[in-house]
């Protein structure tokens, strides 16, 4: 995704959402990037400057001035995912980038085989949730469904758990090694 923004000239990217810094950390110094969350914890946390406290669905950001948005497995914490779409078109200057990504209900089905709970913004409807806002004709969709990550021993997969709200029966049902087929997607938006 990084390398897409700045092959595009990318100037100015909005990361809503931005959480501790890690899409910035991976930007600095080929984006003027600036991040966005509503958490005052994670951005105490947040390891790239500058950030600003403010929510998804109510920016203050002027129409048309950034160059990029990302919203990066953060959309699925909203109800209404839709507002947050728009308001992200809304900063967009013409021509400019959208890049919201989720996770796939089936995501991680070594340690879920049933699947996910569906979500507000998912795989499986993440592309038509964005095309309702930019229009179908201004919608990429990329995909990922491959072995991505390694779980070394039963305390990475506990934490792994936690950090996904998992129940510790998942633990006990794996034996480590284990390989975490991460499935979800990538969708781009242009502002026309």
């Amino acid at each position: 995704m990084a390398k897409r923004l700045v092959s595009d000239g990318v100037g100015i990217v909005l990361d809503v959402g931005c959480g501790i810094g890690r899409f910035g950390a991976a930007v600095r110094g080929r984006l003027c990037w600036l991040g966005l969350d509503m958490s005052p914890r994670q951005l105490a946390d947040c390891t790239v400057k500058p950030v600003i406290r403010a929510d998804a669905v109510r920016l203050p950001i002027g129409n048309g001035r950034v160059d990029a948005v990302t919203m990066l497995w953060m959309l699925y914490h909203l109800d209404e995912p839709r507002d947050a779409i728009s308001e992200a078109r809304r900063v967009l200057r013409r021509g400019g980038l959208l890049a919201a990504c989720a996770s796939s209900r089936t995501n991680d089905p070594e340690l879920v085989p049933y699947g996910y709970p569906r979500t507000s913004f998912d795989a499986e409807e993440a592309a038509d949730i964005v095309s309702d806002v930019f229009g179908a004709s201004n919608v990429e969709l990329e995909r990922w469904d491959a072995p991505l990550v390694q779980l070394t021993d039963r305390e990475e997969v506990a934490a792994y758990a936690r950090s996904h709200l998992l129940p510790p029966t998942v633990v006990e049902a794996v034996t480590p090694p284990v390989t975490l087929t991460k499935r979800g997607c990538l969708v781009w938006a242009k502002r026309p």
